[in-house]
């Protein structure tokens, strides 16, 4: 062994004493097994312990989990061939015996003189992520930098959760600000625009609670609540959205919500029923492609964890814009009606309020969920009442002398045919109650179809 390989290992508690504050303000104290500690190598820049990647098996909370860090003591993190099969290694392991993978991100890109071998070794990382990516709960934090092909993780991962001062950048910040004009990699930008960013915390101190909750969502069905399950929402009224649904029905203080930065119109959240895990999905208003797109990621999750799905819906369609036309919304859409014929949990619908269109057919239909309750005042229609008004009754409305009150008296006519009623009476909504009693329903009607 040479000196200078003896001396990065002599000094290997220095080298990696910030990974190791970060693995260990989240794990279980004392509860960490190294795997690889003395793997190393060297290169021009000098010799190295570990290989940059620090793994092992520790507990969170008392579960059993598979932790990968990518040291930034390391040449900053940067990604090695080496590195990456030791990578690799961890998660096939955490595959094989059923572990929730927990990663930590701080790296600054490949180490590029490694040439092609470090491009290579992005791909084990890739695969070997791709492949656990709905056999186990694939949680993953950047806690520092992430440039690279390390940020293509927030495509596998449940969750994809960064501390406020991270950087996450495919290329270099300073080439992408150079492009654009501006400082695309914070990230604060892929919480609220680009959508990368699942959850966002403070600083590290924050990030054991939130992995302990989402753990407890992707890996246990049913847990404790004090909520009695007969509860009646005297909150709720015919008026209230999503968010006041969420808030009043499910168990109380239960919902831990994804991707709340973008799309607002779409609510992904984890929340719990008399203590059963459930996907909700709430769409209030007009649903656009981002929206589209974070609903269906939100449901592939809740697939790869088996859980069952509550949409809340009060959603008049997809937005009518030419920028999103001839952008995005035709694919996400059409990706999102896809997911959802193809979960394999149980689906549950409320219809809460005006849904219409494309609303109606992606997120209540017969082929999109097992069974739909709706509130006495929601209604169901082709299209939204007072476009319906104009069209069917248009010549009535330029002839009256109040062309206002004659729009909301055809409006009126239209909603009125196309109530919740109507829709019940045609076999299409299963039960239909006022919204006081909608905690009531919807623990009654999950509990029959997971049992069924």
């Amino acid at each position: 062994m040479s000196t200078g390989l003896k001396s990065a290992l002599g000094s290997g508690a220095r080298v990696t004493k910030k990974v190791r504050a970060v693995v260990d303000s989240v794990i279980d104290e004392q509860s960490f097994v190294e795997l690889g500690a003395f793997m190393g190598g060297a290169n021009e820049l000098g010799e190295y312990r570990g290989e940059g990647i620090y793994c092992g098996l520790a507990t969170i909370d008392g579960r059993d989990v598979a932790v990968l860090a990518v040291n930034p003591e390391v040449f900053s993190g940067g990604i090695s061939r080496k590195g990456a099969e030791k990578a690799a290694g961890l998660v096939r392991r955490a595959c094989d015996a059923g572990l929730p993978l927990v990663s930590f991100i701080d790296s600054a890109g490949a180490r590029v003189l490694e040439g092609v071998d470090a491009l290579d070794g992005y791909d084990a990382i890739l695969s070997a992520y791709c492949k656990a990516y709905g056999r186990v709960p694939v949680i993953t934090a950047v806690t520092g930098k992430c440039y690279g092909m390390l940020t293509y993780l927030s495509g596998f991962s449940d969750l994809f959760i960064a501390v406020e001062k991270a950087g996450i950048s495919t290329a270099a910040p300073l080439v992408i600000s150079g492009e654009k004009g501006k400082d695309c990699s914070k990230a604060k930008v892929h919480y609220s625009t680009s959508g990368a960013v699942t959850n966002l915390v403070k600083d590290v101190s924050e990030l054991r609670g939130l992995i302990t909750d989402a753990l407890a969502r992707l890996c246990d069905g049913v847990g404790g609540t004090d909520d009695d399950p007969n509860r009646v929402c005297d909150d709720l009224k015919t008026s209230s959205g999503v968010r006041a649904v969420i808030s009043s029905a499910f168990d109380a203080g239960s919902a831990l919500e994804l991707r709340g930065g973008i799309a607002r119109e779409a609510v992904t959240a984890f929340a719990s029923l008399d203590g059963i895990t459930v996907a909700c999905v709430g769409v209030e208003g007009k649903l656009t492609a981002k929206g589209a797109a974070k609903i269906a990621d939100f449901l592939n999750t809740a697939d790869n964890a088996g859980i069952p799905v509550v949409n809340l819906v009060a959603c008049t369609g997809t937005v009518a814009d030419a920028a999103e036309e001839t952008g995005e919304l035709i694919r996400n859409v059409g990706d999102l009606v896809y997911t959802y014929d193809n979960l394999d949990v149980a689906k549950i619908t409320l219809v809460c309020g005006k849904t219409s269109g494309a609303g109606y057919t992606i997120f209540a239909s017969r082929s999109a969920c097992d069974y739909v309750i709706a509130w006495e005042k929601a209604a169901i229609s082709p299209m939204e009442s007072k476009a319906a008004a104009y069209m069917l009754y248009g010549k009535q409305i330029a002839k009256a002398k109040n062309a206002a009150a004659a729009e909301r008296k055809f409006a009126k006519v239209y909603a009125d045919d196309n109530s919740a009623m109507e829709a019940a009476e045609k076999g299409y909504v299963d039960m239909v109650i006022v919204p006081q009693h909608t905690r009531q329903y919807l623990i009654a009607s999950l509990r029959a179809m997971i049992k069924g």
